[in-house]
């Protein structure tokens, strides 16, 4: 009779068991570890495509965003004075006032500084491909962006903004050459997408909800124009003070491409400095710089008509609009003075000949 086995044995079929658990567990572990990692990797080219959608247009992106991505809709346009530029011409600049002012049909297509960083002048070029030759070009930047060390700066940042313009209306090799060379910015982009179009939704329910809407839903761009939902301001912020070693050769060069570039798609080309806050501690600085660069001069407004730093009130834009008529109307005034000096005989109409009458004397007879 065998002896029994004790109860501590462990057999071959056990251990075989045992062994086969633990290599299962492992295995589920990897692909639990591989699905935590294709996940994201999955996820950022999907929220990629999501941002540049027509979707994301509609029920994601900023008015700001809205609104710079109109112009590539625009076809077959008439504008006597075209207005491109930053931010500062966005909210400063008010077609109608200029056209109302002027008698010059005048549209404004122009973009965020994040979309100038990233784009350049993506925007104007496919407008001026599309439509009609405008008789002026004039284009608007704040007295940031005439600075080398700001253009250093946002040449290596890759704003949402403009990667999405630039996802959206550029070459598909661009797009994707922009993509595998700036991954972090690609991963921001994404995080972007879905950020605000979770946003968009949440804030979707709640009108359902309440009925009630956002004010930022309320803004209405007119013909490439509005004005941010914000109170004027009554101070200004402290700046770090500008330094240009090269005495302002980034300036003079930024207005010569413009100039040089665009002469041939427009009669005329305007690079105009947008006016600042008169408390603005750099001011006396940007004037010194600016001085006979631009076609305008840098001035200064009170800081009630700013909502901030750099963004017009309501009537500081009526301002700005007005003060873009002046020179415009003294444009046309100078411009008929010149060819007027030019050609002096343009007029050969032959005068009528008059008798001119003459005063004779007669004497009275007694």
């Amino acid at each position: 009779m065998s002896k029994s086995q004790p109860a501590s044995a462990v057999t071959a079929p056990d251990v075989h068991r045992r062994h086969t658990a633990a290599d299962k567990t492992r295995s589920e572990a990897h692909r639990y570890c591989l699905v935590l990692l294709l996940l994201p990797l999955m996820a950022i080219p999907a929220f990629v495509a999501l941002g540049r959608s027509d979707y994301f247009l509609r029920h994601g992106a900023s008015v700001w965003v809205q609104s710079n991505d109109a112009v590539f809709d625009m076809h077959n346009r008439e504008c006597d004075v075209l207005v491109f530029g930053d931010s500062t011409a966005m909210t400063g600049i008010d077609p109608d006032v200029v056209e109302l002012k002027t008698g010059f049909k005048t549209c404004n297509i122009a973009v965020t500084g994040a979309v100038l960083a990233v784009t350049k002048n993506l925007t104007l070029d496919h407008f001026l491909a599309n439509n009609a030759k405008p008789k002026v070009l004039l284009l608007q930047l704040s007295p940031d962006q005439f600075q080398k060390e700001n253009y250093d700066a946002l040449k290596k940042t890759i704003y949402p903004e403009g990667l999405l313009e630039l996802l959206r209306h550029s070459s598909p090799e661009d797009a994707r050459r922009m993509l595998l060379t700036h991954p972090p910015e690609a991963v921001t982009f994404a995080g972007y997408a879905a950020g605000y179009s979770a946003y968009y939704a949440i804030k979707d329910v709640w009108f359902r909800t309440t009925h009630i809407r956002p004010e930022e839903d309320q803004v209405q761009v007119r013909n490439g124009f509005f004005t941010p939902l914000a109170p004027a301001r009554q101070y200004c912020e402290a700046s770090a003070p500008i330094s240009d070693p090269s005495g302002g050769a980034y300036s003079r060069q930024l207005v010569s491409n413009f100039q040089s570039h665009y002469t041939e798609q427009s009669g005329v080309v305007l690079v105009n400095v947008a006016p600042i806050p008169s408390c603005d501690q750099n001011f006396a600085a940007y004037s010194a710089e600016l001085n006979g660069v631009t076609s305008n001069s840098l001035l200064s407004l009170p800081i009630g008509l700013f909502n901030d730093r750099r963004h017009y009130t309501a009537i500081g834009s009526q301002v700005v609009s007005i003060l873009v008529a002046k020179e415009l109307n003294a444009l046309v005034a100078k411009e008929l003075i010149a060819v007027a000096n030019r050609y002096p005989m343009i007029d050969d109409r032959v005068p009528a000949a008059y008798a001119a009458p003459t005063l004779q004397r007669i004497g009275l007879q007694q």
